[in-house]
């Protein structure tokens, strides 16, 4: 995920990252992120914390009409079958493969935006993926956005998807690459997970913690922006989000305290907790531990401060034996399933690892896994273990002018 980097201009970013840590703007919603992960502060001794609900919904209370994900018109198609294994570095065993789609070409090659976290639901007997992406470059103005991806056979608009612009509401200032009218704004993180929880959307928000978005509450944007260069609701009503139909606005958040950065997050098997992971590249500074946390979620969907585990995964492949490279997690039992990437030695055309890990022991399970991979979704029916992979043509640290982006399940019973 993360190219190499000289070790003083780590020590840089790290400070830079404490500074930006210690002085929260007085509204969290507008915390801006690098679209980076590791460079946050380390992890501080203190007792790991969660703050109580900070609900940010005032913004759409009047003005607006809500749509729920199936009302979603899907405007893009994906390709099914077996393309999936030919993108570059894909060296799951076959015996090991259910599934995977490749997004179509515009999405499979752009380079302003990059796919990060997986999750996913069932409504009305259909079945969706949500992907997140962060925009890079020169629309990094433009922030996230979430996918959602029908995947039932059955489905009349099966492998169809749409791009849903996520906005939050603080307006943000001096803005000369676009025009920022009122009401909303998009949420300019690295969006490096997503997990779903009865109706609601849980993105991992790197120094801060969780972001909250509710499906049921899409807004349709009427008024297409051809231009491209407009956000917001502007003084007669029309709305606008950068040329998208749709956008998921924010609706609230939980800062979590001495447990950043925040790469990645999933809802346990038992849907009782809400696990999140540490990106660190791997480094010769064995203070830095990365760790995995669990958060106790209630029926509706809130963070509790009490009950908190944290758990710190081995890896003997990393000289301190600490699982680096963390970009998804699961947990089931006692058990973390880890993708990460960044491994010192090279497996089939990848450096990344699915990595089992049982609490206490002195190492993980390793096994192939796709390069460039990043989070993981586990959707229980079927058993299926999902994961998608980043880089664009040119991108990465291995793939050259090579495809390195796709979709993909595994049988998740022949990693337990």
């Amino acid at each position: 995920m993360i190219q190499k980097q000289i070790l003083g201009w780590m020590l840089m970013l790290a400070v830079i990252g404490v500074g930006c840590q210690d002085n929260q703007l007085t509204s969290a919603s507008m915390e801006e992120e690098l679209p980076l992960k590791g460079n946050a502060s380390r992890t501080a001794a203190a007792e790991i914390s969660v703050n109580p609900y900070v609900d940010t919904s005032a913004y759409i209370n009047s003005g607006f009409s809500f749509l729920n994900s199936a009302q979603v018109n899907k405007n893009r198609q994906a390709i099914g079958g077996n393309a999936y294994t030919e993108v570059y570095g894909f060296n799951i065993p076959e015996e090991n493969r259910v599934r995977g789609i490749r997004w179509n070409t515009d999405d499979e090659t752009t380079s302003i935006w990059r796919p990060q976290g997986i999750a996913g639901f069932s409504k009305d007997g259909v079945r969706y993926l949500l992907v997140s992406w962060y925009a890079k470059d020169d629309a990094e103005y433009k922030g996230s956005r979430i996918t959602l991806i029908d995947i039932s056979p059955s489905s009349s608009t099966y492998l169809t998807y749409r791009h849903i612009l996520l906005v939050q509401p603080d307006i943000p200032a001096n803005i000369t690459n676009y025009t920022q009218y009122g009401s909303y704004a998009p949420l300019k993180v690295h969006a490096g997970g997503i997990a779903y929880f009865k109706g609601k959307v849980y993105l991992s928000s790197t120094n801060l913690g969780v972001r909250i978005f509710d499906l049921d509450k899409i807004i349709e944007v009427s008024t297409g922006d051809t231009t491209n260069d407009k956000c917001g609701k502007d003084a007669n009503g029309n709305l606008f989000a950068f040329n998208y139909r749709y956008i998921l606005p924010q609706t609230g958040y939980q800062k979590i305290n001495n447990a950043s950065p925040f790469s990645t997050i999933q809802v346990n098997d038992e849907g009782t907790q809400l696990w999140t992971g540490q990106y660190y590249a791997g480094s010769s500074d064995a203070s830095i531990v990365p760790k995995v946390f669990g958060f106790p979620i209630d029926a509706g969907g809130t963070l509790q401060n009490s009950g908190i585990v944290s758990v710190a995964p081995k890896n003997s492949l990393f000289t301190d034996n600490h699982a680096h490279g963390i970009q998804g997690v699961f947990r089931k039992g006692s058990r973390t399933w880890l993708s990460c990437t960044g491994s010192p030695s090279n497996s089939y055309g990848s450096n990344a690892r699915l990595a089992r890990y049982t609490d206490g022991a002195d190492d993980t399970v390793r096994y192939r896994w796709p390069y460039g991979a990043e989070s993981l979704y586990h959707e229980s029916q079927y058993n299926y273990l999902w994961s998608l992979t980043e880089y664009e043509p040119n991108a990465g640290a291995q793939n050259g002018s090579q495809v390195n982006r796709c979709i993909f399940a595994v049988d998740f019973s022949k990693y337990e």
